[in-house]
C-alpha cells in the first residue's frame, strides 16, 4: 500500500505531467519549448536528489536497524513527499529555481522512502514467495500510477506553452490532486503494517547519528564478505542508471521528440502502468521458477529493445511499441532485483543493507541523467541522448554474469558476526 501511494508521484510528477509542466511552462521560451535546456535542467535536478539519498540512505539505514524505528522514518519520508509535492502548486512560468528545489526534496523523500519500506520485505517472506510477493508490490503500484494519472487527466490538456491565467490555474492543480492522492493511500501503510525491527540501548554517550555511522562502517567492512550480493548491487548500480534516466524522460521524449501531446502522453502512460502492472506480477512467479538471475537477464534485453525502438520511432505507432517493451521491462527489472536483493541479506541487518541498495541506486543514478541532458543540449537532439542509455543495460549485464544466485542465497542465512 505504500508502493500504491508512491506511484502516484513517480507516475505523474517525476515521469509524465510535471515533467511536462516544468518543460513546457516553467522553462519554456517564447515559442513555447527549449528543449536541450530543459533536459540539462530537469537532468541536473534528477541528479542532485539522488545524490542527497545516495549519501544519506545507508545512515538511515542502519539508525533505522539500530533504533528499531523504520517505520517512523518511513512516515518523514511520506510527510516530506505530500507536502512538497503539494507546494508544486507555487511555482509558475520562469520559476526554475523553485520548481527545482521543491521537486529535489519532494524526490528525495520518495527515494528515501523506498530504502525503509523495502527494508522490510526480508521479514515477509522467504524463498518461496519473495519473488510473488515483490511482484504484487510492483503490480499494485503501477495500478495506482494508472488510477492517479487519469484523475489528472481533466488537467493535462492545460499544459501549454504560454498559458492564460485560467490554463495556468488548472495545471498548477496537477501535484495538488498527487499530494492529495498519496495522503489517502498511504494511511493503510501506517495502520496495519507491523515493524518487526527490535530497538536496542543506546551505549552511554552515544546518539543514533554516532551509532549510525558507527554501524555503516561495520557493515562497509563486512559487506565484501557477502561477495554475490556486493556483485549485485555492483551490476544494479549500472542498469538501473538507465532505468531511472527512462523514467526521468520518457515523457519528454514523447512530447519534444515523436510529437505526443500532454494528454495522448497520459494515455501512453496509462497503457504503459498496465503493461508494467503485469510484468511485475508474472515475471514474480517467472523468477520463482527459473530464478532472479536469469529472469533480470531477460528483462535487460527487453530495456536494450525499448532503447533501440524508441531510437527508431519516427511515428506514434512506433513509439508504443517502444513503450509497452518499457513498461514489461521496468516493471519486472526493479521487482526481481529486488527480491533476489531479499534473498542475499541477512534478515538482521535488513535496513543496513538496502541502505546499501539505496547506494547502489542512486550513487550513480546522477550520471545517466545528467548523460542525457548533456547529449540532448550539445546535439540539438534527444534521439542519441536515448541511444546512449542502452550502454547501462549492456555493462549492467556482463556485471551480473559475475553474479552466482545459489552461493549468494546460502551466505544470507550466516550471520555477519559469523563470517568474521
Amino acid at each position: 500500500m505504500y508502493d500504491v501511494a508512491d506511484s502516484a508521484f513517480t507516475t505523474v510528477i517525476v515521469t509524465a505531467l510535471y515533467a511536462l509542466y516544468f518543460g513546457t511552462v516553467v522553462v519554456g521560451n517564447a515559442d513555447g519549448s527549449d528543449t536541450g535546456r530543459a533536459d540539462y535542467l530537469w537532468g541536473w535536478g534528477a541528479s542532485i536528489s539522488e545524490v542527497i539519498v545516495a549519501v544519506l540512505a545507508p545512515i538511515l539505514g542502519a539508525i533505522a536497524d539500530f533504533s528499531g524505528s523504520r517505520k517512523k522514518f518511513l512516515g518523514v519520508c511520506a510527510l516530506t513527499i505530500i507536502f512538497f509535492t503539494g507546494a508544486l502548486w507555487f511555482v509558475g512560468p520562469g520559476m526554475v529555481t523553485l520548481g527545482l528545489a521543491l521537486y529535489i526534496i519532494a524526490n528525495v523523500g520518495f527515494a528515501g522512502g523506498g530504502v525503509f519500506i523495502d527494508s522490510f520485505l526480508p521479514g515477509i517472506s522467504n524463498e518461496s514467495n519473495a519473488g510473488r510477493i515483490s511482484g504484487l508490490k510492483w503490480a499494485m503500484g503501477y495500478t495506482s500510477g494508472l488510477v492517479c494519472l487519469f484523475l489528472c487527466v481533466p488537467l493535462a490538456n492545460y499544459i501549454k506553452p504560454n498559458p492564460t491565467a485560467f490554463e495556468l490555474s488548472r495545471a498548477r492543480l496537477i501535484p495538488v490532486v498527487v499530494a492529495i492522492y498519496y495522503a489517502v493511500a498511504v494511511i493503510p501503510t501506517f495502520i496495519f503494517l507491523r515493524d518487526r525491527s527490535v530497538p536496542q540501548k543506546l551505549p552511554p554517550g552515544e546518539s543514533y547519528l554516532t551509532v549510525g555511522f558507527r554501524q555503516l562502517r561495520r557493515t562497509l567492512s563486512h559487506i565484501r564478505r557477502y561477495q554475490d550480493l556486493f556483485r549485485l548491487l555492483v551490476a544494479f548500480l549500472v542498469y538501473n542508471d538507465g532505468v531511472v534516466t527512462v523514467i526521468y524522460f520518457a515523457a519528454r521524449y514523447a512530447k519534444e521528440t515523436v510529437g505526443f501531446s500532454p494528454k495522448e502522453i497520459v494515455y501512453l502512460l496509462i497503457i504503459n502502468n498496465v503493461v508494467a502492472a503485469a510484468g511485475a506480477f508474472s515475471f514474480g512467479f517467472l523468477a520463482d521458477r527459473i530464478g532472479q538471475k536469469r529472469t533480470i537477464y531477460l528483462t535487460l534485453v527487453i530495456w536494450i529493445a525499448a532503447v533501440t525502438v524508441a531510437y527508431f520511432s519516427y511515428s506514434k505507432n512506433m513509439f508504443y511499441v517502444a513503450s509497452v517493451l518499457v513498461g514489461i521491462g521496468i516493471g519486472s527489472c526493479q521487482s526481481v532485483t529486488r527480491s533476489l536483493l531479499a534473498l542475499f541479506t541477512p534478515k538482521e541487518n535488513a535496513s543496513e543493507f538496502f541502505g546499501f541498495l539505496g547506494i547502489a541506486g542512486k550513487a550513480l543514478a546522477f550520471l545517466g541523467p545528467i548523460i542525457f541532458g548533456a547529449v540532448s543540449r550539445t546535439t540539438g537532439s534527444q534521439r542519441p541522448a536515448i541511444l546512449s542509455i542502452g550502454a547501462f543495460f549492456i555493462v549492467g549485464m556482463i556485471l551480473l554474469s559475475f553474479v552466482n544466485e545459489q552461493r549468494g542465497k546460502e551466505a544470507a542465512r550466516v550471520p555477519i558476526e559469523a563470517h568474521g
